[in-house]
């Protein structure tokens, strides 16, 4: 049998060609639809709010330019060259990342049945969330609908104090004391005050949400059963995710003319219709005014790396397999710039289009918009859905918010999935014969393995899946990819081969970059991370008992240790020559042949350069 070698991977001539972009338009396409996702529009918007508004913003631009956009360059960059997803471009590293992806892409997917769900809700004449119905189960004693006349008791006494603390010719009233405030209230004020307010404890989109969506138990002890119509949403995300990927990059790439472009419509509409609300600069003001005492907290700091590599996709491994579909000579330093940029753009309209809203409702009911602004899906499923419902035709709203929400994880969720799916082929390249019947078989066990985070207590599985596995493990990757790259592979041999692709060298800020400032700014977070971690909770409310944090490190563990594991790996197996565990293989280079003679003809050799970079048979190890 004639046997070929492509960067390293030995095929057989039965084997079918490796797919490649039909242009550059799909590529930037699909990069985009990775990087911006879900998280761009209920995630960032809220830490920036929550940590600083603008002073949130300046460290999230100084890790983008310093740690963000080099990473995204590099990454595309070596795919590029290879031509391979990253588990045949290096064991170790490569492992973990497809590890990652395949554990967030089971999750991520809920989040996208949620999207349907909600989706589907639109349709009714009336929103659900709109009203304490009681056919949703809305508790009458604890729901109440918030408008500019309803006032929670437990906030009455606080907002008196308030009107009254400078008043000083009350000569009726009653004394209340909060916090070291006080004030005295006429009487007939007090008891008009707290006659008219409400011991309700939800808005009807919490109760919604809470109890008919997700039916939630009290704890992770307690999963309950599975929702039939959650589950049924779960498996119509994950048959539009086959449908879409049945032919690899041949058929996202064509989807994502749609799914990437597409949002970007609905977003822009929501701009224009957010900002031009009553109230609205009141809300943007909240998400980008700084705060600039908290500027030197290194928490912020920290938050803002992890949402850089959560936004972006780094060190997931979607970058590096969208890059290995690359031609060998396409300028992916100037793609890698665009496409980041586009990213950060993107987190800052969707603040705007979310602020600018929750601005208007915190106007209209007269409460402050840190009552309104909720976390993460608190945000996109509980405040977002609650202002929309005040719009004129709220059902037109609330569809096309939970459909753009839809098709931004949509993309997402292509390349996580796709990430595992080339690094399989890239193995076993005659599995490229069988691409349906694999890619039905990986949907299957994904739908099977998310049915768990679809049952009452599912949100507490989803939230440990989230907390562990896509938090502190991707930047512990992150710092092992770079030290890998640069430090034993080696930035010199690593900056030849990128001129042997681009045709020109690359500036100093790359290198400075890779070599020292992202090594040190990541693992100086990683360990902060590490000396900074507490048990995990949900909402800020429910503790986990002790044994599910351990199974939340056990599924940070199942990426992290492919690291350790396959370099032990690699020693034993070259125990008589450890040098040669340091040292690319002998095939590895460019995947097309006629670059892979070039590469070989103008290479240097020798040298400690990297921990089993395709380092001695058909497998890489590092």
């Amino acid at each position: 049998m004639e046997l070929k070698s492509v960067a390293g991977h030995v095929e057989s001539a039965e084997s079918p060609e490796r797919g490649q972009w039909a242009n550059k338009a799909e590529f930037i396409l699909s990069c985009i639809g990775l990087s911006v996702g879900i998280g761009n529009i209920w995630r960032f918007p809220f830490l920036a709010y929550q940590n600083g508004g603008g002073a949130f913003l300046l460290p999230y631009v100084i890790l983008m330019v310093l740690v963000g956009k080099p990473m995204y360059f590099m990454e595309v960059a070596v795919g590029q060259f290879t031509s391979l997803g990253p588990m045949s471009i290096w064991r170790c590293v490569g492992a973990a990342m497809v590890v990652v992806s395949l554990i967030v892409a089971v999750y991520y997917n809920v989040i996208l049945a949620y999207t349907v769900f909600y989706m589907a809700q639109s349709f009714r004449s009336v929103l659900p969330w709109q009203d304490c119905f009681e056919w949703w189960g809305a508790d009458p004693d604890t729901c109440y609908v918030r408008s500019s006349s309803v006032e929670r008791c437990v906030s009455t006494e606080m907002n008196l104090i308030r009107e009254y603390t400078n008043v000083t010719n009350v000569t009726n009233g009653v004394l209340l004391a909060v916090d070291n405030m006080t004030a005295v209230v006429p009487n007939d004020v007090f008891t008009a005050r707290f006659n008219s307010c409400t011991n309700a404890t939800q808005t009807a989109s919490q109760q919604f949400w809470e109890r008919y969506v997700l039916n939630i138990t009290s704890g992770i002890e307690d999963l309950g059963v599975v929702r039939w119509d959650l589950s049924l949403c779960l498996l119509a995300s994950w048959v539009v995710v086959f449908l879409c990927l049945m032919k690899g990059v041949k058929s996202t790439g064509k989807v994502v003319y749609f799914t990437a472009t597409f949002p970007y419509l609905v977003l822009i509409i929501l701009l224009v219709k957010g900002v031009t609300l009553p109230g609205a600069v009141e809300g943007i003001k909240y998400f980008i005014i700084p705060q600039w005492d908290r500027l030197l907290e290194v928490d912020i700091w920290r938050k803002a790396a992890e949402q850089l590599f959560y936004s972006l996709g780094i060190s997931w491994g979607g970058i590096i397999m969208f890059g290995s579909y690359n031609k060998f000579s396409n300028a992916v330093h100037r793609d890698a710039l665009f496409v980041s940029t586009m990213d950060f753009i993107t987190s800052i309209i969707g603040g705007i289009v979310i602020f600018s809203v929750l601005g208007n409702m915190s106007t209209e009911l007269g409460i402050d918009i840190k009552d309104v602004a909720k976390a993460g899906q608190g945000l996109a499923f509980v405040a977002y859905p609650e202002a929309l419902s005040r719009l004129v035709v709220p059902q037109l709203w609330s569809f096309l918010f939970f459909f753009m929400l839809f098709l931004l994880g949509l993309d997402s969720e292509f390349a996580l999935l796709e990430t595992f799916l080339t690094a399989f082929y890239d193995e076993f390249p005659r599995s490229r014969h069988y691409k349906i019947p694999l890619t039905f078989g990986i949907c299957v066990l994904c739908f099977l393995l998310g049915l768990p985070c679809v049952m009452q207590g599912g949100q507490y599985i989803l939230n440990l899946m989230d907390t562990y596995a896509g938090g502190g493990a991707v930047l512990f990757i992150a710092i092992c990819e770079i030290v890998g790259l640069m430090w034993l592979y080696g930035v010199r041999r690593f900056c030849a081969d990128l001129k042997l692709m681009l045709g020109h060298e690359i500036g100093w800020y790359w290198k400075a970059s890779w070599l020292v400032l992202s090594p040190c700014i990541l693992g100086f977070l990683f360990i902060y991370g590490l000396v900074k971690h507490k048990p995990i909770t949900y909402d800020d409310t429910v503790a986990y008992p002790t044994w599910a944090d351990g199974v939340g490190w056990f599924l940070a563990m199942l990426s992290m240790a492919q690291i350790p594991i396959w370099g032990v790996i690699v020693l034993l197996k070259n125990w008589k020559n450890p040098r040669k565990a340091f040292q690319p293989e002998r095939r590895w280079g460019p995947g097309d042949p006629a670059e892979m003679e070039l590469y070989r003809s103008t290479r240097n050799g020798g040298g400690v350069t990297n921990l089993g970079f395709q380092g001695g048979d058909k497998y890489t190890h590092y």
